[in-house]
């Protein structure tokens, strides 16, 4: 979702972008505008490949394995993937020594529990669960690089992104629709109650467009989190586009598994003193809309 909202701003403004993809899906938002190059972030010849043929000023690195509950069933194609790709890239880029700025996507998992009231980029990164684990690898394999090769690599730690372009059923809020127009029974976990704090895609889009620019002055922070203050429990959302819809969704709540960190808050007072960016989307005012989007394009 992230990466053909965040190609199709840069196109509409003018640029030329390429994208690697490993395979093509049936539904997608990436305009036709974008250079597809079709590869795989674990093959490090693919990666020499597409940036031989993009030739690019700057690099954006989002390609990982998203889904935590996955990474418990697969553990070892998490790591594989979220920090052998992320290897694959940075040493291609410092090979290819010509990019003006290279932003590498972390998360917020990468931080493990909350220490104290919110994540600030100063929290040591504990990731414990595979997926939070990688991502804090993920960062660390990143600023080894910055440092000691002097690339201009800026990492960021977003918060959950919502928006329109999501087709990942397993995702909340694309899921919630399809259940109700699947009629089958939405499970709600760990008793609806983690409590996250939740962006828009436009808000990161425009994010990393700040960063991008911030990375090319060599800016001297090397870390940065996105976020919102929009802070609500999975029951919440879920009641929230049930109302939305107008009808009874199906669903079951079941009960914790202990493998999921219960409390995000995130502190982006940073990002927003270095580079001026501020969110500007409202979770309750947006999301009418974006639930509107997916019941006539998730079929």
């Amino acid at each position: 979702m992230l990466g053909s909202n965040l190609a199709n701003f840069l196109i509409n403004s003018g640029h030329t972008v390429f994208a690697l993809v490993k395979d093509e899906q049936s539904k997608s938002i990436l305009s036709r505008e974008a250079n597809r190059v079709f590869g795989d972030i674990n093959n490090q010849r693919d990666i020499e490949y597409f940036i031989q043929k993009s030739n690019p000023d700057f690099f954006i690195h989002l390609a990982a394995q998203t889904q935590a509950y996955d990474s418990l069933k697969y553990p070892y194609q998490t790591f594989y993937n979220n920090c052998v790709g992320t290897l694959n890239v940075l040493e291609c880029l410092r090979e290819y020594g010509k990019a003006r700025g290279i932003v590498v996507a972390s998360s917020d998992k990468a931080y493990g529990e909350l220490i104290g009231d919110t994540y600030t980029e100063s929290h040591p990164l504990k990731g414990i669960y595979p997926y939070d684990a990688s991502k804090s690898a993920t960062d660390l394999i990143s600023t080894s690089y910055r440092k000691t090769y002097d690339m201009p690599i800026v990492i960021t730690r977003a918060c959950n992104i919502y928006g329109i372009g999501d087709y990942n059923k397993q995702r909340l809020i694309p899921g919630i629709v399809n259940s109700h127009m699947t009629k089958k029974s939405f499970t709600i976990r760990n008793n609806g109650q983690d409590l996250r704090e939740y962006i828009n895609v436009d808000d990161v889009v425009s994010a990393y467009i700040h960063i991008m620019k911030y990375a090319e002055g060599s800016g001297f922070e090397s870390a940065f989190n996105i976020s919102s203050g929009d802070r609500y429990t999975t029951l919440e959302v879920f009641n929230l586009v049930a109302d939305i819809i107008g009808v009874a969704i199906p669903h079951k709540i079941v009960e914790s598994h202990g493998f999921e960190i219960k409390r995000q808050f995130m502190d982006s007072t940073l990002l927003q003193k270095e580079t001026g960016w501020k969110p500007q989307v409202e979770f309750r005012s947006i999301i009418p809309s974006v639930v509107d989007w997916y019941l006539n394009n998730l079929k």
